[in-house]
């Protein structure tokens, strides 16, 4: 039963390849057109959302959401989810509505077809390069301050002992009480059980519900040291709570 179980994991998960893929190319075309002139930026969001929607829906996933989604007009702000799969950029795309930009690592410029993205729709981090993650934090405060949401991973990578929280990273929360902008912390409860980031035969890989948490915005006192460490530790607590 084990082997069988097994099986039709690693079925779905070739078969959401197939449909990543399949429809990537099929909408390629038009990506190529919006993306490559920056006043085209914010349409290529929103086919981006209307993608990653397409690919939950055809493999099965749904969604399931709690909590309210800020009101964009109001305030800029630094979206922190927990990082347990590589669904939870689509979950991200599909659930909040208005424009954002990732703070990703530099080796995703590199991947053919899905480059376009990383170059010109996200903020790419040298992460080996104390300079090049300086200049990555300039760009993000940068787009925050031009009414550009961002969305940072303080974990920094997809954690191999989810649904635990790896340590977190300081980016995020330096940006926060450098800008005083809010970050706004959120829960991804069942993607590392949907899609586990695993190579290993069996590993765990099927549709179903993917609950998300976002949680009150959390503003930050002072640009100071003492508040960067308690802001993070206010946004770990937030995203464990749910988990």
């Amino acid at each position: 039963m084990k082997w069988a179980k097994a099986a039709v994991q690693l079925l779905w998960k070739i078969y959401l390849a197939a449909v990543l893929i399949i429809s990537l190319l099929l909408l390629y075309p038009i990506y190529l057109v919006v993306l490559n002139f920056d006043s085209q930026l914010e349409r290529g969001f929103k086919l981006t959302r209307f993608h990653a929607k397409l690919i939950l829906f055809f493999t099965g996933i749904r969604t399931s959401v709690k909590g309210s989604i800020p009101r964009d007009n109001e305030v800029s702000y630094i979206i922190c989810p927990n990082h347990s799969s590589y669904l939870d950029i689509l979950l991200l795309y599909a659930v909040f509505p208005h424009y954002f930009v990732f703070m990703g690592k530099k080796e995703l410029g590199k991947i053919p077809l899905f480059k376009l993205f990383f170059k010109k729709l996200n903020i790419l981090v040298d992460r080996q390069n104390p300079k090049g993650a300086h200049e990555a934090i300039l760009q993000a405060s940068e787009r925050l301050q031009n009414g550009t949401n961002v969305v940072i991973f303080p974990e920094g990578t997809i954690s191999k002992i989810a649904p635990r929280l790896r340590p977190f990273k300081n980016g995020a929360f330096k940006i926060s009480t450098r800008l005083g902008m809010p970050i706004v912390p959120v829960s991804f409860l069942d993607n590392y059980r949907l899609l586990a980031d695993s190579a290993k035969f069996g590993a765990s890989s099927r549709p179903g519900k993917a609950r998300v948490v976002i949680h009150d915005p959390i503003y930050p006192n002072a640009n100071s040291e003492d508040d960067l460490l308690i802001l993070r530790e206010k946004c770990r607590e937030a995203i464990a709570s749910a988990l």
